[in-house]
């Protein structure tokens, strides 16, 4: 089981070689062990499921439903975040029961594309939240129709995406790890007595940007959205579909920020005990790949609450005789607010 060694770094969006850590004095050959035998399955389930899931979401959104919509161009985002996410299993598969044997170059490429996924998908579901709010609470006087605009929102979107994930994408690099290489985090040269400097800003990064940032933000809007008038929730399932869509995300990666949090600042909560200290490894490992599960839980929540991809979905698995009598358009479709200035403010 020697090289089984490498998956304590790898699997997590932390990784650093901070080996002054009173943590690495603990025996954590179990929660090794149990990431060895595990992961490899579970990624695999979530990478095919995935794949598939985001495969229909991308020709639904721009076979049948045409990319007349911004929201539904946003939504299209999403998806291309989570491929990017996506492509970067195979090689945590292999990493598990093997050694990283990519390189340098492919270590930062991976790295860079598993954070930028995640900041991605991110970015654009608060751009999804904030585009409601927008759209409801201001109607009339908001308007986004022109492509230049909503195409120069999206890159911005991708370059803060690119920008907070810069760390992983230019520190990560090949390191052996007993008789194992493995990719990580590298901290670069600094100052003597800043060393545990980037192990809590990368974990307050993902803290603040990829939780308590998306969080506020969710509440607010949705909050300033129930108290206006017009909100009807029979007549928004767009916003149904975006608020379960960012509870579920939200949801899935909650546990791993607060216990992320906890393992970094272990020290300063009394949790440096090697007993705390092997709960919490572990507990970093389990909360992570539910996480992860978010890149293919976002395809069945969009095929649950829209009926319109219900529909096309129906359709392409030949069930279109038996969904004609009970399938109706989505509400979007045939209400007659489609014809208002909320939904004009949204197409092109």
């Amino acid at each position: 089981m020697d090289n089984d060694t490498s998956t304590t770094y790898y699997d997590v969006l932390i990784e650093d070689d901070f080996s002054d850590d009173v943590t690495d004095q603990c025996h954590k050959h179990d929660d090794k062990v149990f990431t060895a035998q595990f992961l490899p399955t579970i990624y695999s389930l979530i990478f095919i499921f995935g794949l598939v899931g985001n495969a229909l979401l991308v020709l639904i959104l721009v076979k049948y439903k045409g990319l007349k919509e911004v929201v539904d161009l946003f939504f299209l985002n999403t998806v291309i975040s989570n491929f990017l996410f996506l492509v970067t299993f195979p090689f945590w598969i292999h990493t598990a029961t093997h050694s990283w044997d990519f390189g340098d170059t492919m270590c930062k490429m991976v790295s860079g594309f598993y954070s930028v996924g995640y900041y991605g998908y991110t970015c654009f579901l608060l751009l999804l939240i904030i585009h409601r709010y927008l759209a409801v609470v201001h109607m009339g006087r908001f308007h986004l129709a022109a492509k230049k605009t909503t195409y120069g929102i999206i890159t911005s979107m991708w370059g803060l995406a690119t920008l907070a994930s810069l760390p992983e994408l230019v520190l990560s690099q090949v390191q052996t790890e007993g008789r194992d290489d493995v990719c990580r985090f590298v901290r670069p040269h600094y100052p003597l007595g800043d060393e545990k400097f980037w192990k809590h800003f990368l974990t307050l990064k993902m803290n603040i940007l990829g939780f308590l940032i998306p969080l506020f933000v969710a509440i607010f809007c949705y909050w300033r959205i129930k108290k206006t008038s017009r909100y009807k929730e029979k007549k928004y399932g767009l916003l149904r579909l975006i608020f379960v869509t960012s509870l579920v995300f939200m949801g899935l990666w909650t546990p791993y920020n607060l216990v992320l949090f906890l393992m970094t600042f272990q020290e300063h909560l009394n949790l440096s005990d090697c007993e705390s200290s092997y709960h919490l490894d572990t507990a970093v490992q389990v909360t992570k790949i539910i996480g992860n599960t978010h890149c293919c839980i976002n395809a069945v929540v969009y095929g649950l609450l829209d009926e319109t991809v219900r529909r096309h979905l129906y359709s392409l698995f030949h069930l279109q005789n038996n969904t004609d009598g009970h399938l109706r358009e989505a509400p979007e479709e045939r209400s007659p607010t489609t014809k208002g200035p909320l939904y004009h403010s949204t197409k092109f």
